[in-house]
């Protein structure tokens, strides 16, 4: 099933406004989509059916618990119980049996425990404890803290054999809503005319990142290093992930060392298989119809099931080694893939193995991108492994790279790399190409 894994957030509104917030951010840094819907009662009980809504189309649920138990409506199913929002969208959830990853905030001393509010909301967390022989909880002092452990929580949930499968049967079941309305953009985006003329003679090629599959819902690199961050903390009691170095590499690195290369590879192809399944997106599917030259660094299989079910013809290529020849249509993976550990790049040994090949890749890629344009999309183009090669191409490939509209340093990057900006979203540039070429 295609999509992001939707997460709902419950949490009080006064005194959880910055946890709330960060843990919002830090899930959309993830990609995960949050769903937060406490705000939509306007005054009582109107809504509650439109929250209950929302939880249905949701996958997970994490409740967020501070100094206040929470307002309680004036009308309506939740004002008949006397309970709060949050209370009510807890049991909710409780009864669509959603994974329930419970947050309590470490009350001062001093905070009062007398009041109706706060015996409520200890009587709250006690219940909470005690659901069927307690929900695992995990206490947090600080909105930073709680968003780190809120986001190692959902990751490791798709890791977790019984947790996976609660999120399997929850993407089955889950009552799904058409997908929101994007804006109208300003206009078609414009697309050069050697670029739709070469896409039309199938002479065109296509360099694809990470955000065609993060469009599918797979996690970002970002959730994949917290992840596996996690992982080494269990294992040594303590780890903070490198302040410098490649990013992920430096922490798939730390994991290889401790836990072993068997087991990095079986966490990569976890976090690559969403819970239910994935699937590729539409833009998948547009770009094996127009390219027959497609070069990713992405780890996942979509594009290679694109291919199949279109019947495409294209042959899989793994690792940075080029092959000779090259055949006439290829999806070529120059990072590798999890079932391959010996082409894989993921730590920084694999990257210093990756760039032993960069001289011959390089003259590969020369020849290759000389016979027509290059589309690159889904990429910021801040892989160091990558911004090497098309620095050392800079200037003899004609090449064009989908930007942000008005995203003036990714207009900055393009000239630096001597690529074509193309404003647009990639999605619409690959729709107007398609459009051209059926003409």
């Amino acid at each position: 099933m295609p999509g992001k894994l939707r997460v709902f957030i419950s949490s009080t509104m006064d005194d959880m406004v910055n946890e709330r917030d960060m843990v919002v951010a830090r899930l959309v840094e993830s990609n995960f989509e949050p769903v937060n819907a406490e705000s939509i009662l306007p005054d009582g009980g109107g809504a509650w059916t439109r929250i209950s809504e929302e939880i249905e189309t949701c996958h997970a649920f994490i409740l967020l618990s501070g100094e206040r138990y929470g307002w309680i409506p004036r009308s309506g199913p939740l004002s008949a119980k006397n309970i709060s929002v949050t209370h009510g969208e807890y049991l909710a959830a409780c009864e669509l049996n959603l994974p329930i990853l419970p947050f309590f905030k470490d009350l001062k001393y001093e905070t009062d425990a007398t009041n109706d509010d706060a015996r409520r909301r200890d009587a709250f967390r006690k219940k909470v404890g005690d659901w069927e022989g307690g929900q695992f909880r995990t206490m947090f002092k600080t909105a930073r803290d709680l968003a780190d452990k809120a986001v190692a929580a959902i990751t490791r949930m798709l890791t977790d054999t019984f947790q996976r499968a609660q999120v399997a049967q929850r993407r089955a079941q889950a009552r799904t809503l058409a997908p929101p309305i994007p804006p109208a953009p300003a206009g078609p985006p414009l697309l050069p005319p050697n670029l739709s003329g070469a896409v039309a003679d199938g002479c065109a090629s296509f360099w694809a990142g990470s955000g065609i599959s993060q469009s599918a819902g797979l996690p970002s690199a970002s959730a994949l290093g917290i992840e596996m961050a996690r992982s080494i903390e269990a294992a040594l009691g303590r780890y903070a992930a490198p302040p410098v170095g490649s990013g992920i590499a430096s922490v798939a690195s730390d994991f290889e060392i401790v836990l072993g290369r068997p087991l990095l590879l079986d966490k990569l192809r976890e976090l690559l298989s969403l819970p239910g399944g994935v699937k590729p997106t539409l833009e998948h599917f547009a770009a094996v119809a127009l390219f027959p030259r497609i070069v990713t660094t992405n780890y996942d299989g979509l594009f290679e099931c694109a291919a199949e079910e279109q019947h495409s013809g294209h042959t899989l290529l793994l690792g940075p080694k080029p092959p000779s020849p090259l055949p006439e249509k290829f999806i070529w993976k120059i990072h590798g893939d999890p079932d391959r550990s010996d082409v894989l790049v993921v730590n920084e040994a694999d990257i210093e193995r990756f760039e032993g090949f960069a001289p011959e890749l390089v003259a590969c890629l020369r020849v290759l991108f000389s016979g027509g344009p290059l589309l690159v999309g889904g990429t910021s183009l801040r892989d160091p492994s990558v911004l090497r090669l098309f620095r050392a191409l800079r200037g003899e490939v004609e090449g064009y790279w989908t930007v942000p509209p008005g995203d003036a340093l990714a207009q900055k990057r393009s000239e630096e790399l001597a690529l074509w900006p193309i404003e647009g979203r990639l999605e619409d540039v690959l729709q107007a190409l398609r459009g051209a070429k059926s003409h």
